[in-house]
């Protein structure tokens, strides 16, 4: 009797040993082995044999727990807010799709009985892509499907390292031109629908084909590009489109700390002459305003370049924020051609309502992160102006815009602009003065 006793209680320690978490319950195991034999229950030498398989086991657990650590420090890390990002344990490689949606919805009043109205919605982007990074190199692909046919957006290799304790960053390929900061500052994050007048033309062009390099301090950064017009159809010409040269600086002569700070920066572009003639034209109110302020034209044979020059000037001071930038552009006209100078100048103020900050990432805005699960709300302001003097119509115009945000996530927002036109003249003559009303959905990764 006393055999079988000790045969299953040593069958049941074993059966414990195996069943239960190691660390804490081989502990209990033994202390409880050391009763059982303290007492007489079980013999010495029954205690030994249980005594050296508790340890066995603890000793195998322990060889589990190390290879499952070696495994999970060698497994990929997968960033899943707000979007999806593959990296290597080590860092040295990433992957990431990324994309953006924006539709907009319309309302323009066209001041002239119904004439230039325009009332519709417009897929205004669809961009699709990838970026990622293989040790000091990154590249970068995004495409825009919002014309029902694909043009190309961002497409290059880069290569990123250290100078005299500096950032160093090359990027050859299709990318940001180093000059401006509202046409640099991405879609996902300006303030309003649409950026102002002068932006996002030949007077503060946007994405180039060519090199483009920065080098960044603590506390600023200067960038500059050589670059050849453009990709259309994968490629660009340097007959038709001229070389440009564009050189950008920035620095913060304030910073008490991320939120409260003021930055300073200007640039100069130069494009040589090429075989494309030259014309300014935008819509006045929004993107589908049939009204526009346009300039007069310049033919290939006498267009002989332009030369442009940029200051702008950012301050962020809690949840208020301002930001004003100037453009100064004269296309280059020779032989019958006389030059055509567009002079433009915006600012903005902003203010959040729930307490969030405008945010600056390489010199340029950044997104914004609500506070509170029920979102984060933004009113803002605009007012700009162009003024044209090409010796012809010589064309000026002023607008007002007010706008409030909501961002109910990181990477989604709903806008609402109201944009009207307070004066517009053409060879010093009152022209029409739109208005426009514009909703915007937009969500990004």
């Amino acid at each position: 009797m006393k055999l079988k006793t000790s045969s299953l209680l040593i069958a049941g320690a074993l059966f414990g040993a195996a069943v239960l978490p190691a660390q804490a319950n081989n502990d209990a195991m033994m202390d409880l082995l050391k009763v059982l034999r303290d007492q007489g229950t079980i013999t010495a030498e029954n205690y030994d044999l249980l005594a050296n398989a508790s340890k066995a086991d603890k000793e195998a657990a322990e060889s589990v727990k190390v290879d499952v650590e070696n495994v999970t420090k060698t497994m990929p890390k997968i960033t899943t807010e707000g979007k999806i990002k593959i990296e290597s344990a080590d860092g040295n490689w990433s992957f990431q799709p990324i994309g953006r949606v924006m539709w907009d919805a319309v309302s323009v009043d066209g001041d002239d009985n119904g004439v230039n109205d325009f009332d519709g919605t417009e897929l205004r982007r669809a961009r699709l892509g990838f970026a990622g990074s293989i040790y000091d190199w990154g590249y970068k692909f995004e495409a825009d499907f919002a014309g029902g046919d694909a043009s190309i957006k961002d497409a290059y290799v880069s290569y990123k390292t250290k100078l005299a304790g500096n950032k160093l960053g090359i990027k050859l390929g299709q990318s940001q031109i180093a000059f401006g900061f509202n046409i640099a500052s991405s879609s996902k994050y300006m303030t309003f629908l649409d950026r102002p007048w002068y932006a996002d033309k030949d007077t503060s062009p946007a994405r180039q084909s060519g090199v483009v390099a920065n080098l960044s301090g603590k506390s600023w950064i200067v960038a500059t590009s050589l670059t050849q017009g453009s990709l259309k159809a994968g490629t660009t010409d340097e007959h038709t489109n001229g070389t440009t040269f564009a050189a950008r600086g920035s620095f913060i002569p304030f910073q008490q700390d991320k939120t409260h700070l003021v930055q300073l920066g200007g640039g100069y572009m130069t494009t040589g002459g090429s075989d494309n003639s030259f014309s300014f034209s935008n819509h006045l109110t929004a993107h589908e305003d049939p009204i526009s302020i346009k300039s007069a034209t310049i033919s290939g044979a006498n267009y002989d370049g332009s030369d442009a020059i940029g200051l702008d000037a950012v301050a962020i001071l809690g949840s208020f924020h301002a930001m004003a930038e100037y453009n100064g552009f004269t296309a280059n006209g020779q032989n019958t051609a006389s030059d055509i100078d567009v002079d433009s100048f915006s600012v903005e103020a902003g203010y959040f309502l729930t307490g969030e900050s405008m945010k600056l990432k390489n010199g340029f805005w950044s997104g914004v992160k609500p506070k509170s699960p029920s979102g984060a709300w933004q009113i803002a302001t605009r007012f700009e102006t162009t003024e044209i003097d090409d010796n012809a119509n010589n064309q000026e115009a002023d607008m007002w815009t007010v706008g409030l945000n909501y961002y109910p996530t990181a990477n989604t927002r709903l806008m609402l602009d109201y944009s009207t036109v307070t004066s517009f003249e053409s060879a010093g003559i009152s022209q029409n003065e739109p208005s426009a009303l514009k909703f915007r959905a937009q969500a990004y990764w």
